[in-house]
């Protein structure tokens, strides 16, 4: 009897050893997005819930009283390319700052906390991707290939790349003042420069000119700039005329609290979104020259 028991002993002892160690963690990777790249991931877990819950109401001409953060068409590209371009929505690829998490209820249903886990998860794959390109910002062999962008991300980097040798036209236009502009809470750069609340970055630093450095990074570009699909299929960058006016009358519109301003106000002897404009036409006419521009590149954010 004692032998049985014995021999059980050591047959469960010998079982235990080739039984896995059930304190580790069943899938310790870390990766937020393993199977897939992000923009796969928006498509498969994100857009369905802006679809359902975001499309009916934030879609449409940015001139309207509410906020069009998915575009201005109801396809899957319109609703992604609103969304990145969007530095207050998407707060920065921060699920902890972005204003699509943080709103809640309001005119339209609030999120559920499984679709949140989903849109931050997607916001975490979109910061570690971009995080990769920050530091190999030009995986292309061509230093400068061409002055046909076929995406908005790719309108956007070349854009970036051409302010970076364009500081003489921001000067002469007088684009700067954008950041003089006054609201019925103070200028503008009370709230657009560090310390300030706002998304955008329009501040007096270094005389100006550390604003046109972060209007080169992939945070700060869309603040000024948007990228705009040509009948071509190509995409260039018009100047943010309507997304900015818009801002201006988000109190008397019921949209938002941004403070109440005139966009055509005079500041500095120009307008300043007439002299961005200039500013973005003579920016323009560099990105369609081949070989002028340095190669497409987003400036990393200091």
């Amino acid at each position: 009897m004692r032998i049985n028991l014995l021999l059980a002993s050591v047959a469960m002892g010998m079982l235990a050893g080739c039984l896995p160690d059930m304190t580790q963690p069943p899938n310790p990777n870390p990766n937020p997005n393993p199977s897939g790249s992000a923009r796969d991931d928006f498509n498969a877990n994100v857009e369905p819930i802006m679809s359902a819950k975001c499309a009916g109401c934030h879609v449409g001409p940015e001139t309207s009283a509410t906020n069009m953060f998915l575009g201005q068409q109801n396809t899957v590209e319109s609703h992604y390319n609103g969304i990145i371009n969007d530095r207050a929505i998407n707060g920065g690829f921060d699920g902890a700052s972005a204003s699509l998490l943080s709103k809640g209820q309001h005119e339209g249903p609030a999120l559920s906390d499984s679709e949140k886990s989903a849109i931050s998860a997607w916001l975490s794959a979109e910061s570690v991707e971009r995080a990769g390109d920050d530091q190999n910002p030009n995986p292309n062999p061509n230093p400068n290939p061409g002055p046909t962008p076929t995406t908005s991300i790719d309108a956007e980097k070349q854009w970036a790349s051409c302010l970076s040798i364009s500081e003489s036209e921001f000067t002469s236009t007088g684009a700067y003042q954008i950041a003089n502009m006054n609201t019925e809470n103070g200028r503008c750069y009370s709230c657009h420069e560090p310390g300030g609340a706002g998304g955008a970055y329009w501040g007096r630093a270094n005389n100006y000119l550390t604003m046109l450095q972060k209007w080169q990074t992939q945070v700060f570009i869309t603040g000024a700039f948007a990228p705009n699909a040509q009948t071509d299929g190509s995409y260039k960058m018009i100047t943010a005329s309507s997304k900015i006016c818009a801002k201006g009358q988000e109190k008397a519109n019921g949209a938002g609290e941004h403070p109440a301003f005139d966009c055509n106000q005079q500041v500095g002897g120009v307008q300043p979104l007439q002299a961005l404009e200039q500013f973005r036409i003579a920016v323009q006419a560099k990105a369609d020259a081949p070989g002028t521009c340095p190669a497409p590149a987003f400036a990393p954010l200091q």
